[in-house]
């Protein structure tokens, strides 16, 4: 049998040219296994392409709580934790004594009494750790609101709204995108001025200045 190789046509022996195409015939074709097995390899290389190339994930920093909410937090805590340490420590010695008489065993008794004793003994150290942390934090947020003051006067010194604009050249952008490109300015003007700050205090810092320098006389 003859074969187009152009339109895989089949032809009986004798016929030397394809009827519809005008091609030589052949007396075999390419192994479709072959270009099936072709395609094939190319799926899968591009399939590994796709997932060996992930996307680097975007950089997330969780909301910045300061120093002196940090501090406020571990004093609430501490309250709490003392509050209920030592409520229990005075229920477990009532009920030792049998001031709370819940007829009981006595060796269920003293397993109770062990166990909720050491409970609420824990109780009682974790509030004082918290309350000593708290004082260290307090310390701590005196120097960082002397430092956001610090950065709060020098960009209401620097930082200009006209200034900031003619620079980044925004002309009539919307006004998200406008947001971005200031953030990403104003952010990169500060470190500059200020080393090694901690970028989550950062971004919140711009957060609460952007509306001071570029909303404010909009209002």
């Amino acid at each position: 049998m003859a074969w187009c190789p152009n339109c895989k046509c089949e032809y009986i022996e004798g016929i030397k040219v394809c009827a519809d195409c005008g091609c030589e015939l052949v007396d075999t074709l390419e192994s479709e296994n072959e270009t099936v097995e072709t395609i094939e390899e190319i799926a899968a290389e591009v399939e590994k392409f796709e997932f060996d190339e992930e996307e680097p994930s975007p950089k997330y920093h969780s909301p910045y709580m300061n120093n002196e909410e940090r501090a406020e937090e571990n004093r609430t805590a501490a309250y709490t934790l003392l509050l209920v340490g030592g409520v229990g420590l005075v229920l477990i010695v009532l009920f030792f004594f049998d001031v709370i008489n819940l007829h009981m065993a006595l060796t269920s008794k003293y397993m109770i009494t062990g166990v909720m004793g050491a409970l609420f003994v824990l109780f009682i150290i974790m509030g004082i750790v918290s309350m000593k942390n708290s004082r260290i934090l307090i310390q701590k947020a005196s120097k960082e609101n002397n430092l956001t003051m610090e950065i709060r006067k020098w960009y209401k010194e620097n930082l200009k709204k006209e200034q900031v604009d003619a620079l980044l050249e925004l002309g009539e952008q919307p006004e998200e995108l406008k947001y971005f490109q200031r953030f990403d300015y104003m952010k990169k003007a500060i470190q500059n001025q200020f080393m090694n700050l901690d970028e989550a205090y950062l971004d919140r810092l711009i957060e609460e200045a952007y509306p001071e320098i570029f909303e404010e006389e909009e209002v």
